[in-house]
């Protein structure tokens, strides 16, 4: 029985030893009279001798240099080429399609064709920069124009070259006539970061506002103002980024919220406090805003008032957080046998809040305790949340 890990391994060579000798066949009867007739077949048999003894790269070299570039191999090559890299053996790949680029008599299509599908090898293989050069030389020939931006724009996020990432952005936008405002607005946002990182507030929020003015509802960028007004001491604007969320992405409203009351709080606000907190709870629900309400009546009426409110809100929505907030506030008024059972149950909850991620990405599944705005796993920008449900929000 032939085994299948060796049979995929050596199937491109086969493909490939099969095509070289229908060419040779071709060439037969204009050749069967010379020597060189004689020196073809013998290269061929070498190839097939090679490929049998599992001496791939051997072969692989004997082959393409039986197997001439031209308008009838030139298909193969790129072919045998793009194999490869699907295998995974990009080095083999590299080579092939370097091969074919190497030829002169190629026309200026195919050669560009050719680079194409270098530059490809080229990120397969985590060499940005060489294939940067080359899709920056197609855009130069125009020449696979909407892919070599595409793969540009992945470069340039990879190196968080957020300039270029936007300059690119804007290019594809305009040759595939689809918005990519989503993506810009984060590079925006990105280049605010770094500033507010440096100290540099002002930059930074002339950043956000370019970020806010690409996409309207770029919640980051609201995000991120609010944090740079709350920092700065300005509540009033940064209270006024943070309610801006809502109508941006309510997802994404737990993520403001504590911060938005801290602003209400410094401004002495505390009408509005409790006004906000109830508007949030009657219009979109979710256990932060029901805990931090439950603060609010806690600080107000006491631990037990605060438990009655938070039993309610489980009744209607179970919670595991809630739960948890609620048998810690109980601890205070509760003694012996009922005291060691709440305990009991506080450490089995806390084990399973420990133990549950936080956010969930939309597009692919990917789970984690940090939003990342750029999901590690698909790339999508945007697409991860806060969970729902009764182990999340």
């Amino acid at each position: 029985m032939i085994d299948n890990t060796l049979l995929i391994t050596v199937l491109p060579f086969i493909v490939l030893a099969f095509l070289l000798g229908a060419y040779i066949g071709r060439t037969k009867s204009k050749k069967e009279r010379s020597s060189s007739s004689y020196t073809l077949k013998s290269d061929y048999f070498k190839g097939l001798n090679y490929l049998l003894n599992e001496q791939t790269d051997k072969a692989i070299d004997v082959f393409i240099g039986l197997l001439e570039v031209g308008d009838e191999t030139f298909e193969t090559h790129i072919s045998l080429g793009n194999l490869y890299r699907q295998r995974g053996e990009v080095d083999q790949a590299i080579k092939v399609h370097q091969n074919v680029i190497s030829k002169p008599s190629l026309s200026i299509n195919k050669r560009n064709d050719a680079l194409y599908e270098l530059a490809r090898d080229y990120m397969h293989a985590g060499l940005l920069d060489r294939a940067e050069n080359l899709f920056q030389e197609l855009l130069e020939k125009q020449s696979h124009i909407q892919p070599a931006l595409k793969y540009l724009l992945s470069i340039y996020q990879q190196e968080h070259d957020w300039d270029a990432a936007i300059l690119i952005a804007k290019k594809l936008e305009a040759a595939s006539n689809q918005l990519f405002s989503k993506q810009i607005a984060h590079f925006y946002c990105e280049l605010a970061l770094i500033e507010k990182k440096k100290g540099n507030t002002t930059a930074a929020l002339k950043l956000v506002k370019k970020a806010l003015g690409t996409d309207k509802q770029a919640a980051r960028a609201s995000i991120i103002e609010g944090q740079i007004e709350q920092q700065s001491g300005n509540f009033k604007e940064a209270s006024r980024a943070f309610r801006r969320v809502e109508q941006q992405d309510a997802l994404l409203i737990s993520e403001v919220m504590d911060s938005l009351l801290q602003c209400y709080k410094e401004l002495e606000n505390g009408k509005e406090i409790t006004s906000y907190l109830e508007h949030i709870l009657d219009n979109y629900g979710g256990i932060t805003s029901v805990l931090l309400y439950a603060e609010q009546i806690r600080l107000s009426s006491g631990n037990k008032a605060a438990a009655l409110f938070v039993v309610e809100s489980l009744r209607r929505k179970p919670s595991i957080r809630g739960l948890n907030y609620l048998i810690d506030i109980s601890l205070d008024f509760t003694k012996g046998t009922a005291h060691k059972n709440l305990l009991i149950l506080q450490e089995i909850t806390s084990k399973l809040l420990d133990d549950k991620p936080v956010y969930k990405c939309t597009q692919c599944g990917f789970k984690g305790n940090s939003l990342f705005w750029h999901c590690p796993s698909c790339k999508s920008w945007s697409s991860i949340k806060p969970i729902q449900g009764i182990e999340g929000e």
